[in-house]
């Protein structure tokens, strides 16, 4: 029933996905609910969850030792941050709330969702993004890196955010920034030179720990 009430496009490609020829079969799951801070991960590459995805602590996009996956949740999906791992498709369709980060910009990476999007910092739009499949009104983040797809137009943040004062130093890419001079970093912006370190990133919220500095 949530696929039927799904946009078009996104039953078209979740359709796609359930007909891959994939080396292991689907695990299908009636529902997810993992209390707790320890971090969620599936254990097969492909899931299926056919309920709500409700987890206290970090969801990981991954299994750890798969080089790519697909997990597609038929309903809501609540956790604390969460990360979609290079190689790895995530199709929410329902409401996807983030308490913290959602971070969907790992290489070859695909996020997909229907209903509404909800965190404090969403880091999309460079080297993979976020697709939004319902009105751009159902885009509710504080903080958004660089920008959220949106049918063929790019959703962008008024001002980007400096990650230097959201998240902890050792997930952060300064490298680029670092290689300025301060006469060039004089006339850059450090909000559009660093970034996230999606490896650190990963790291980090497998373990179990946030993101945010505060917390």
């Amino acid at each position: 029933p949530q696929l039927q009430t799904a946009p078009e496009k996104l039953q078209e490609f979740v359709r796609n996905l359930l007909t891959l020829n994939v080396e292991e079969p689907w695990d299908e799951r009636a529902q997810v609910k993992h209390t707790g801070p320890a971090t969620w991960m599936q254990s097969n590459p492909y899931t299926l969850v056919m309920g709500p995805l409700e987890v206290d602590g970090n969801v990981l996009v991954s299994t750890g030792k798969h080089d790519d996956g697909v997990l597609i949740v038929f309903g809501d999906v609540t956790c604390r941050n969460l990360f979609v791992d290079a190689g790895f498709s995530f199709v929410c369709t329902g409401t996807l709330r983030v308490r913290e980060a959602l971070v969907s910009r790992a290489a070859d990476s695909i996020t997909y969702v229907a209903g509404a999007v909800e965190a404090e910092l969403l880091d999309s739009g460079s080297g993979a993004w976020l697709t939004l499949f319902g009105d751009p009104s159902l885009l509710r983040v504080k903080h958004l890196t660089h920008y959220v797809m949106h049918g063929r137009t790019p959703i962008k943040p008024p001002k980007q955010p400096d990650l230097r004062t959201l998240v902890v130093p050792e997930v952060l890419d300064t490298e680029e920034w670092d290689s300025l001079s301060q006469e060039e970093q004089a006339e850059e912006s450090p909000e559009a030179l660093i970034k996230l370190d999606t490896r650190a990133v990963r790291k980090r919220l497998m373990s179990g720990a946030s993101l945010f500095s505060a917390s």
